[in-house]
């Protein structure tokens, strides 16, 4: 590909949440669980800490520590 150029796809923000909804759905890459009413649920940090600062900023931040 030339220098400068770039390949647009409309449909990739929706085949990207698509694909990250089904990794949720099916408990796949995940490496952290949220409790939440005595229930467990697998999670993906990365998804956690894009979608919320709270948890980016300060939850996450004690196991950049350790």
């Amino acid at each position: 590909m030339a220098e400068g150029s770039a390949v647009s796809d409309p449909q990739h923000a929706a085949r990207l949440l698509r694909a990250l909804s089904s990794f949720r759905e099916e408990s796949r890459f995940c490496d952290a669980h949220l409790v939440l009413d005595g229930e467990e649920i697998p999670v993906q940090k990365n998804i956690l800490a894009a979608a919320s600062p709270y948890i980016r900023n300060s939850t996450f931040s004690a196991f950049e520590k350790s």
